[in-house]
């Protein structure tokens, strides 16, 4: 799911090729470019599920703070600025659909895929979940109802199995979702031409142009873990108690001193949610190492954060760390996890 309104971006209509476009013939007014960007679309936030799903799960008997998961990511029809191109090229069936399923989730296990319908969670019609609630207001109109089907969602899956009815196309069907525990987090990928990625305590947002940045879903990961670590590690609320200012005025004194305690204790645990996730945590030093070299000062080179030679040392002394530390049903315990809360 997007978190931005799904204008399509050039970018998008550019760079990529969806092999069916040359036996599937466009309706009219929609351009083969608008289905391809939409598709791109897609194919970033089902990376950014699945990567997301491996990494909360694996490394969820390490986190405090925990949630239910199935490994869905759905989307609203609502939220795209072409609608009929958005039916076309993702197959909706219906207001709220399936956007992507985690390879090896309960979502995966009961059979469900892209472009199912959700329309109804243990009874209760997707059409009748209120989205007047107060903890929505400031969700703009067009994801009101995602997100509260997403609340909705969670709600069911924290006491237990779970009844889903959605339509394939062809029949409504009734499937029976056993949620795992994870670490409580949610990912998305925002549409922009900028190359950033955060964190706000509850969700990781990485941008497409920077998911577009990545050579593998390793490096993906990387990034993503970084993000993910500020917000098992609560730096949010920290920084908040701490009344850090994340302004321009945070560039400076011990709001930047404070910040970048904060980008490094990031940095160092996120290779050590790599590697428990099975990813390959030589993929931080090769994403750095490449991204430092072709943008230097970049987005990621504030006062706040570590420039790119000492971000790859830095991942270089936890990987060395990573060989020594005792391992317990094939997993590595995160010294900073272990560590009391600060």
């Amino acid at each position: 799911m997007s978190r931005m309104y799904r204008y399509l971006l050039p970018i998008f209509a550019l760079s990529c090729a969806v092999p069916s476009l040359a036996e599937e013939k466009p309706k009219a007014g929609i351009t083969s470019g608008t289905i391809a960007a939409l598709k791109h679309l897609q194919s970033l936030d089902q990376r950014m599920n699945a990567i997301g799903f491996r990494l909360v799960t694996a490394n969820e008997p390490f986190c405090k703070t925990k949630s239910p998961r199935a490994g869905l990511m759905l989307h609203a029809i609502g939220q795209y600025g072409d609608q009929a191109a958005a039916r076309l090229a993702l197959d909706f069936d219906g207001p709220i659909a399936i956007n992507a399923v985690a390879p090896d989730s309960p979502a995966a296990k009961a059979n469900l895929t892209p472009g199912n319908g959700m329309l109804a969670i243990n009874g209760l019609a997707i059409s009748d979940i209120t989205i007047d609630d107060a903890s929505l207001r400031e969700e703009k109109p067009a994801y009101r109802r995602l997100a509260a089907v997403n609340a909705a969602m969670v709600a069911a899956l924290g006491l237990g199995p779970t009844q889903l009815t959605i339509s394939t196309g062809i029949q409504k069907q009734i499937v029976s979702i056993l949620p795992v525990q994870a670490c409580a987090s949610q990912f998305q990928i925002e549409v922009s031409n900028d190359r950033k990625a955060s964190a706000n305590g509850k969700m990781v947002s990485i941008s497409s142009q920077l998911a577009d940045y990545f050579l593998s879903d390793d490096e993906f990961a990387a990034v993503v873990a970084h993000e993910l670590a500020h917000n098992v590690l609560r730096h949010k609320a920290r920084l908040n108690a701490q009344k850090v200012n994340r302004g321009f005025f945070g560039q400076f004194g011990k709001s930047a001193s404070r910040i970048k305690q904060t980008e490094i204790e990031a940095d160092r645990l996120s290779i050590w949610l790599m590697a428990n996730a099975g990813y390959d945590p030589q993929a931080a030093i090769r994403f750095w190492t490449r991204y430092g070299k072709e943008h230097g000062k970049g987005i990621f080179s504030a006062s706040t954060h570590y420039r790119w030679k000492k971000r790859v040392k830095l991942f270089e002394e936890e990987i060395a760390k990573m060989k020594t530390a005792e391992i317990v049903d094939g997993k590595i315990s995160p010294p900073l996890l272990a560590m009391p809360a600060q």
